[in-house]
């Protein structure tokens, strides 16, 4: 696990309260940074950005101002634009809380200390800069082969791939199967104990047993299709995903008579359709009872060509 000791910059520059605000104006743009930490008698009491700088001075911006510095900002304490150093964090404090942190104050950095000594300092572009090469590792996975079951409510979506999984199984390949929730809705089982852990505020909640490990995470927003197939189904040969028209993979429209007189999909969406009609479009049509024929498709033009 990554923690701010990792990132942060130990032993930054600082400035008592009484220092001028050109002093710190000049410290920012000598140094290439913008914030410092405001210590008094070796305690920490506040900090100061340029932005603190900028709004209590009503300037546009340091650079501009910079070489042509007033003689009154000499007389600017510090006190008058600092802010009081509320939050901090550890050397120790995850990347994760730090976040959280930095959001829920709306920070842009932090001192970091241990006990009460000052040892360093972590800012959003430090956050920024760790999240970037986490993406661009995350880019090196490989993202297994998928393919889309579209379809409106009732077609038979879940019956296919149901019936698909055993085929391409006893083809020799591992299956995933990644099943879009439309509504924003607890996944796990109301009121057993992992419900109630997560409900507490755990993040994330696993329960295992000798046939299966199921995890929970709590998340603020949708998690992108492409970061879950890497991070979660870097293993499998195959992920047969239910929904997510909109996603750019491969898709496969399910329809049935009785459901609807209509397609979800326009024709050029579509690598194949499953319907118990024909229709005049130009993609490979499939009985719902060819699953043999459907997961031959899918091996030949999902699995095989993906992979070459």
């Amino acid at each position: 696990m990554i923690r701010v000791g990792d990132i942060m910059t130990p032993n930054p520059k600082t400035l008592s309260p009484n220092h001028s605000v050109s002093t710190a104006m000049r410290l920012m743009l000598d140094g290439g940074f913008h914030h410092i930490p405001i210590l008094e008698e070796s305690r920490l009491v506040g900090i100061v950005h340029a932005n603190h700088i900028r709004q209590g001075l009503g300037m546009v911006s340091l650079p501009d101002i910079a070489p042509a510095t007033p003689n009154m900002w000499e007389s600017i304490p510090l006190r008058t634009v600092m802010i009081e150093a509320r939050h901090v964090v550890t050397p120790d404090t995850s990347i994760g809380e730090l976040i959280q942190l930095m959001r829920r104050h709306a920070l842009t950095g932090v001192p970091v200390m241990e006990g009460d000594r000052l040892v360093g300092i972590v800012t959003m572009t430090d956050v920024l800069d760790v999240a970037q090469e986490f993406i661009r590792l995350l880019a090196q996975r490989p993202t297994p082969p998928a393919v889309a079951f579209v379809g409106k409510s009732g077609s038979g979506k879940t019956t296919l791939i149901e019936q698909l999984i055993p085929v391409l199984h006893a083809r020799g390949y591992q299956v995933g199967v990644v099943k879009h929730h439309h509504r924003p809705t607890w996944i796990d089982q109301e009121g057993k104990d992992t419900w109630r852990y997560a409900r507490a505020g755990a993040s994330p909640v696993s329960i295992v047993s000798q046939i299966q490990t199921a995890l929970f995470l709590q998340t603020d927003r949708e998690l992108p299709l492409d970061l879950v197939l890497t991070h979660y189904f870097n293993t499998v040969d195959i992920v047969l995903i239910e929904g997510y028209r909109w996603a750019d993979k491969p898709k496969i429209e399910v329809h049935r008579q009785a459901r609807s007189t209509t397609l979800l999909c326009t024709p050029d969406e579509l690598i194949a359709l499953v319907s118990d009609r024909e229709w005049d479009v130009p993609c490979p049509q499939f009985h719902p009872d060819q699953v043999e024929d459907i997961a031959t498709f899918i091996e030949t033009t999902i699995v095989s060509h993906l992979r070459q």
